[in-house]
């Protein structure tokens, strides 16, 4: 039961990576991060709760705390204060849905010799994920939908870690990503209140 239920929370992730690919306006972007959170925060809750692991507890409370309302509130804030966002469309790839479908496909390829190695099956929509996310940094050319796509990436990690590794330790390393999405969110803030709404590549990568 609990299995068939993280299965169905991760499907639901992995939509919100394609509706991200193709999602062209910055209040719906980062709102689609904020509910992929969610249900992030909400597997990690789940597996910890199973297994009887109080630190990923604990990691699934940072993680809606600090992902889904944290961050996005403060990149919301930033979105209003520019009255360029109000109705402006940022650039997505042409197909991105198309090219999304053929990145999900070469990750289940290239997870299979994960599989073989290691016997578990439950890493593989955390690991589409992840190449979905790149995915998003890729494509986008705005600084702030690039954080957004790096979110998706961190909220990837932590899901694979998760499925694959279950432990205690994770909670740092969940706690040590948060640390670097706040200082890169400060730094591209930082940035837009001297410069304006920035269109750079920097964080492609």
């Amino acid at each position: 039961m609990i299995n068939e239920i993280l299965n169905l929370l991760g499907s639901v992730v992995l939509l919100t990576a394609f509706f991200m690919l193709t999602e062209s306006y910055m209040h719906s972007l980062i709102d689609a991060v904020a509910f992929q959170s969610v249900l992030i925060g909400l597997i990690i809750g789940i597996v910890g709760w199973e297994k009887g692991i109080p630190e990923l507890v604990i990691l699934a409370g940072i993680t809606v705390a600090f992902r889904a309302l944290l961050i996005p509130w403060l990149l919301q804030r930033d979105v209003r204060k520019e009255r360029i966002w109000r109705g402006r469309e940022i650039k997505t790839t042409h197909h991105a849905i198309v090219l999304g479908l053929i990145v999900a496909v070469l990750a289940y390829f290239l997870y299979l010799p994960i599989y073989r190695a290691i016997s578990k099956w439950n890493g593989v929509i955390a690991f589409v994920l992840l190449f979905l996310s790149m995915l998003i940094i890729t494509s986008r050319r705005n600084a702030l939908a690039q954080i957004v796509g790096y979110l998706s990436e961190e909220n990837a990690l932590l899901y694979l870690a998760v499925m694959l590794s279950p432990m205690p330790m994770v909670l740092e390393f969940g706690i040590l990503l948060d640390m670097i999405a706040f200082v890169l969110l400060a730094v591209v803030l930082g940035a837009e209140k001297r410069y304006g709404p920035l269109e750079v590549e920097e964080l492609v990568g």
